[in-house]
């Protein structure tokens, strides 16, 4: 496969396409920036120097007209390397099938996919293409639902088989993705784009002269959980991970002269990129007291999750949470919430979860409890959906989602706006509590199963 080493991508194509001035959704001047940042990477010495004629920019469209069409045409002929960039907000219609924001998108469930780009478009595209390597990043809200069980873009029946395919999410099925906005950062950015951009132009010491997509995404994943930002996730196939994307500008083959000519990064840590401006009010809770394992096995656990054969591995990765979680890390508290409920079996399993989980409630509660009591928004969230979908709290549930909003939680913000619809037309909650049994499967709070 060809890489960025090799500096020749004539056969190849990118797609780089961006939201931020939107007429129904809240604006978001951080999109515009990282745009311009992706296009800047691609087309600099350091991801190969990509033809300008080769990338197209696709910025702040309004309307969808033919926009399936030109993304088809778009990567249609690309031989090497498709790429398909998209930062914006991320929607999702009434069969949680991802929608790309345009300016004119609506938020009506119902008009989402005739008003915005559906992910199944840009899955057709790839379809159509024959480029031994694609790539997909996509940094916005609800990212993950395009690795979903019916959207996965690589080893389904009727996607063809390529040396290679990448899929880079900013968020989880159902997490909201985080930005800076005007007020932290004269020049605000999302935060996922950011951090893998930050890696890309600090390089990596020790590291080899061409930086791979698997752990240019993993050291960026590391750096955001480690900063208490949204974990992304990743999907690869075949060789995708090993597919070089960039020069390591650390490395002593990084000829001074070239280095010198490129613009100069930002400021860094030992331990990865850092984040120049604060972190988003209410974000979760700052971490830097805890013992230096703790972040550490958060993020193994993660990695483990997200990674092949999840689902086997889940007393492994439980085991990772579950320590994590004892030496304070918030998340983590969250995350085996999430565990003990039943919630990320099914979701490795491929599997709807619902009323025939067997997941110990009593248990989940507690560490959600206790990750929203250390600062996790996401532990809020997720108590206020157990609350909602198990129990048909209304109360509890509004009280942790407005709790989690609060704290930034975009996710939270929706589902209690959609609560409170409900109610007002006499619907009552989302509750799966009729079917749930209730009883938990150990005597101890905290779930522990032998």
């Amino acid at each position: 496969m060809p890489d960025a080493l090799d500096r020749d991508f004539s056969r190849s194509r990118a797609v780089l396409m961006g939201t931020w001035d939107y007429r129904h959704l809240r604006p978001v001047p951080a999109a515009e920036r990282s745009l311009q940042r992706m296009r800047a990477l691609l087309t600099g010495p350091l991801c190969g120097t990509w033809p300008e004629e080769r990338v197209s920019f696709v910025g702040n469209r309004a309307r969808l007209g033919e926009l399936p069409h030109e993304l088809v045409l778009g990567l249609r002929d690309a031989v090497d390397v498709a790429l398909f960039y998209y930062v914006g907000h991320g929607q999702y219609d009434n069969d949680d099938r991802l929608c790309l924001a345009l300016g004119d998108s609506s938020p009506d469930p119902v008009l989402r996919t005739t008003t915005s780009l559906t992910f199944d478009a840009v899955r057709q595209a790839f379809r159509a293409s024959k480029a031994a390597t694609k790539i997909a990043i996509l940094d916005c809200c609800f990212a993950g639902l395009a690795a979903s069980q019916d959207g996965r873009l690589a080893g389904t029946d009727d996607m063809p088989r390529s040396p290679g395919f990448c899929l880079l999410m900013a968020t989880g099925e159902f997490s909201t993705a985080w930005f800076e906005n005007t007020t932290e950062s004269p020049q605000p950015q999302t935060y996922f784009t950011k951090y893998l951009a930050d890696l890309i132009e600090h390089g990596v010491p020790g590291g080899p002269a061409g930086l791979a997509l698997g752990p240019i995404f993993q050291d960026a994943a590391h750096a955001l959980v480690r900063d208490g930002k949204p974990p992304p996730r990743s999907r690869f196939s075949d060789h995708a991970a090993e597919f070089v994307f960039a020069r390591n500008r650390a490395h002593p083959q990084f000829e001074s002269s070239q280095r010198s000519s490129l613009p100069g990064p930002a400021r860094r840590t030992p331990s990865g990129p850092t984040v120049e401006p604060p972190v988003p009010t209410g974000a979760p809770a700052d971490s830097s007291a805890l013992r230096p394992d703790a972040d550490e096995m958060y993020v193994a656990a993660l990695a483990l999750e997200e990674g092949s054969g999840g689902a086997k591995r889940l007393a492994e990765i439980e085991s990772l949470y579950r320590t994590a979680a004892d030496l304070g890390q918030p998340d983590a508290m969250a995350r085996l919430g999430l565990v003990v409920e039943g919630r990320t079996r099914a979701r490795l399993q491929g599997e709807l979860f619902g009323e025939n989980s067997d997941g110990d409630i009593e248990a989940a509660m507690y560490w959600y409890r206790k990750a929203a009591d250390h600062g996790s928004v996401f532990g809020a969230f997720w108590l206020g959906l157990l609350y909602e979908d198990r129990l048909g709290d209304t109360s509890e549930a509004m009280k942790w989602y407005e709790t989690a909003a609060r704290g930034g939680h975009q996710g939270a913000r929706t589902a209690l706006d959609g609560l409170r619809d409900r109610l007002s037309r006499g619907l009552g909650p989302l509750t799966r509590s009729a079917g749930f049994k209730g009883a938990p499967r150990s005597n101890h709070p905290t779930g522990n199963r032998r």
